[in-house]
């Protein structure tokens, strides 16, 4: 199959040293070979843009329910192999020497690793690249708006406030933003009746969807282990640096500014 070639993100990961926290740029190509990611990018972005959020809603008002037997034939799901196939490639596109080359590959296996053994969510598959999009859309999204649950003391929101009372109201708003299990699997279904309905996609590989699936992994991955450790070292900074590279994420998949992406019981909705 025709290679595609993509454009990526620079990744940029975080580490902490005591109370203070560093920079580490692990740098990536400026074109990669990831088989039909590109084309997915844009039945995304156009189908959420015609008509698919305006059935899925007129569906929701009309009382049907987005399930499984709903979608078109399942083109998404693919049988994975044990090894991995983009930790090596991306950490030796690397310009550091053999063991810093290593380093990354480690690093990019732990975070799949993670996503193939976290808890299960929604119960949805994991072997499954419309929720690795699901996966990836989250990630970024909760921590562009520092949804995270993570301690009083360290929270963003918690900071924002000036005495208990608003605490309290702030920590609450910071809830009510979070996606319910109802909107996260109409997301999961949405995607995969869109990217099923393809026929550059049906045409894909359990390598190819395997391939697909560990990049969106590992972005997310990379940004997430960043925000974490900044939350944790409390340095403004890099949070707010990791706030930019989830935007950018999600700018780039779904061709939106962050405002206008919203998420319903009508699934991924770009207002």
């Amino acid at each position: 199959m025709k290679k595609i070639l993509l454009s990526v993100i620079s990744v940029i990961a975080f580490s902490s040293v005591g109370a203070n926290a560093q920079t580490i740029f692990i740098p990536q190509p400026t074109v990669i070979n990831i088989p039909l990611l590109d084309p997915s990018r844009m039945i995304i972005q156009n189908e959420v843009n015609r008509n698919t959020v305006n059935a899925a809603e007129a569906a929701r008002r009309a009382g049907a329910k987005t399930n499984p037997s709903a979608a078109a034939d399942d083109y998404t799901m693919y049988k994975p192999r044990q090894e991995k196939y983009m930790p090596k490639v991306l950490a030796q596109t690397g310009k550091g020497n053999a063991t810093a080359q290593r380093q990354a590959e480690q690093f990019f296996n732990t975070i799949i690793v993670n996503y193939e053994q976290g808890s299960p969510h929604h119960e949805l598959p994991k072997n499954d690249v419309a929720y690795a999009f699901v996966h990836f859309i989250l990630v970024n999204y909760e921590i562009y708006y520092d949804l995270y649950n993570v301690p009083v003391e360290k929270d963003p929101w918690a900071k924002r406030a000036k005495d208990d009372f608003e605490r309290l109201a702030l920590l609450d708003k910071k809830r009510s933003l979070l996606t319910t299990t109802e909107e996260d699997r109409a997301m999961y279904y949405q995607l995969k009746k869109m990217l099923s309905a393809k026929p550059e996609f049906r045409k894909m590989t359990d390598e190819d969807k395997q391939k697909m699936t560990e990049t969106m992994v590992i972005t997310a991955g990379v940004v997430n282990d960043g925000y974490l450790k900044a939350i944790d070292a409390e340095d403004e900074q890099l949070i707010k640096q990791a706030h930019e590279m989830a935007k950018g994420n999600l700018e780039k998949l779904l061709g939106v500014p962050i405002d206008r992406i919203k998420i319903n019981l009508a699934g991924l909705q770009l207002k």
